[in-house]
């Protein structure tokens, strides 16, 4: 074997040429390689059965009383309306090691859309429907409460 046969001895790069060509390749000063930041939205529309089970569960807490199929069909479209119109929002950075692999992932969810639960209270509240059964489950806990008195002082 001749000598400098099969080394690289002599092929004239340097060991900072060596280290500039190792530090490129592994991604150092590589600005795709630092840190990304993504936004993101997302529309979230809630199912049929949900709206039915949500709008139930309301219209008894403030009502006393089952929606019907019609305020279903309303109050749902206006709260599919509402939840287009009011889009998820998701702020993310991701950080890469000098071997371009994903170091660290953080992230901050700026708006979360619509509460479908409270969107329904808020729309049935201003009813007058809303009002009367309030005035009146006021009235028959006055009465209940004045019938438990009587009841307590007739027996002792």
């Amino acid at each position: 074997m001749a000598a400098g046969t099969g080394s690289n001895a002599g092929a004239g790069s340097s060991g900072s040429d060596y280290l500039a060509l190792l530090a490129a390749q592994n991604g150092v000063g590589n600005p795709m390689f630092n840190k990304t930041t993504t936004d993101t939205t997302y529309l979230t529309q809630t199912s049929q059965p949900d709206i039915s089970a949500l709008l139930n569960s309301t219209m008894q807490q403030l009502l006393g009383r089952n929606a019907t199929p019609e305020e279903i069909q309303t109050y749902g479209s206006e709260l599919l309306a509402a939840e287009k119109a009011n889009v998820g929002k998701y702020t993310g950075e991701t950080t890469y090691g000098p071997s371009g692999k994903r170091n660290l992932v953080s992230g901050t969810q700026t708006t979360v859309g619509v509460d479908p639960q409270a969107f329904f209270a808020n729309i049935l509240r201003g009813t007058a429907e809303a009002k009367q059964y309030g005035v009146m489950n006021t009235y028959m806990d006055a009465l209940q409460n004045a019938t438990d008195k009587f009841k307590g002082s007739y027996n002792g």
